[in-house]
């Protein structure tokens, strides 16, 4: 179960192998994607249910992970994949859900902490066009509570990235799991880094290419990552693959 370090290449591999494996039913891959969101749409627009969808999309990523292991094997991926962890290690899996709430929220306090009066101004200006005035006036302090909100949270990204695949895929504890999750990214850094880059760049274009939509540059940004989600999704069992097994996978094309 220790995490191994693969070469940095593999950042760009992880992607390679994951479209491979998006090609072998990319129909229902958009249609599990399109579920996933719908879901997640649903329960933030509701008034206190966002909070269950924290809860819960580690239940949803784990199903995906099986459908992963099924299409890796020879078998099909089902829609019944995407619900197949509330009958497999749900408790554990909403534990890390539970983890990454209780992470947000401290996070978003300590955040509020430092930013205080700043954020107060920034939020209550015109959200569709930003006072300069304020930005002059505290961009400093806000830059610095975005900073520390960052530093904060890559480290709870880290922990929880390969966590649901190893509590879905290998039935390991949740605290196990974050612990060896957090492990991996920290030994493979430099693939994950090349990994992040390049989905960034790919949402940039995307975003760009989406540009005849009259909407804000952020939220075609948004869109280009939901478009992109079908490939997405099997990366992260490819990189599961890739650094816990003794040899790096190769998706067949």
């Amino acid at each position: 179960m220790e995490p191994h370090q693969v070469a940095v290449k593999q950042g760009w591999q992880w992607l390679v192998d994951g479209f491979a494996l998006f090609r072998k039913n990319p129909l229902i891959w958009v249609v599990l994607c399109a579920i996933l969101v719908a879901i997640s749409y649903v329960l933030i627009k509701i008034p206190f249910l966002g909070m269950v969808l924290n809860l819960i999309l580690p239940v949803l990523v784990g199903g995906l992970m099986l459908g992963c292991q099924s299409l890796q094997n020879g078998g099909e991926l089902e829609i019944a994949h995407l619900f197949a962890c509330f009958r497999k290690n749900p408790s554990s899996l909403i534990a890390l859900g539970g983890v990454n709430l209780v992470g947000i929220i401290l996070i978003a306090f300590v955040v509020v902490l430092i930013g205080g009066q700043a954020l107060d101004a920034v939020l209550a200006g015109d959200q569709g066009n930003l006072d300069m005035a304020v930005l002059t006036t505290y961009g400093n302090q806000i830059l610095l509570a975005l900073l520390v909100g960052l530093a904060l949270y890559v480290p709870l990204a880290m922990a929880l990235w390969l966590s649901p695949v190893l509590v879905a895929l290998r039935d390991t504890k949740a605290m196990v799991a974050l612990k060896l999750s957090f492990i991996a990214c920290l030994k493979n850094i430099l693939p994950f880094l090349v990994y992040g880059v390049i989905v960034f760049i790919l949402q940039v274009i995307i975003a760009l290419l989406l540009g005849i939509m009259n909407i804000s540059f952020s939220s075609r940004f948004m869109i280009a990552l939901v478009v992109m989600l079908p490939v997405l999704i099997p990366t992260l069992y490819i990189s599961y693959k890739d650094i816990f097994s003794d040899n790096s996978i190769q998706t067949k094309t």
